[in-house]
């Protein structure tokens, strides 16, 4: 079109999508957690890397004047238990063991709600699991629509 030349003879299926289909559901949370989390980062201003090959941490972030880097550990929960989200910190595999804080230095951990929770490792002390409105200090805030923004 842009040359002027006829195109009319290609065929052109349109692909529409369904906004039925479109439908966040929580069996995705776990697969989307990473991509959420580094979301976040970045809406703060931070860097953003990812390991290129397997590792003990899913992010690295930095902060905008480069004067902190941290290894951060992605977790989601589905999971409640008398109305509260119980988020599993162990490494995955056929043995369940507690991260080091030589590996890592914070669990971002994004409950059923979407809440998200930055949780130094220091503070869960060898913990496999976390119930985590006993760690509500770390809740993350929101992301505020721009209007909002003071």
């Amino acid at each position: 079109m842009r040359l002027g030349i006829d195109a009319s003879h290609f065929a052109v299926d349109e692909v529409v999508l369904e906004r039925d289909d479109l439908q966040p559901r929580l069996d995705h949370l776990g697969s989307a957690g990473g991509l959420l989390a580094a979301a976040w980062f970045k809406l703060c201003g931070y860097t953003i890397s990812w390991p290129l090959e397997p590792c003990r941490f899913d992010l690295v972030v930095s902060n905008s004047r480069g004067e902190e880097t941290r290894r951060v550990q992605v977790k989601t929960t589905t999971r409640k238990v008398g109305g509260h989200w119980i988020a599993s910190i162990t490494t995955s595999g056929r043995v369940k063991t507690a991260y080091d804080p030589d590996e890592i230095d914070d669990f971002f951990i994004i409950d059923g709600d979407l809440n998200y929770y930055l949780i130094p490792i220091a503070a869960v002390g060898g913990l496999l699991a976390l119930q985590l409105n006993a760690y509500g200090r770390y809740k993350l805030p929101h992301v505020r629509p721009l209007g909002e923004i003071a």
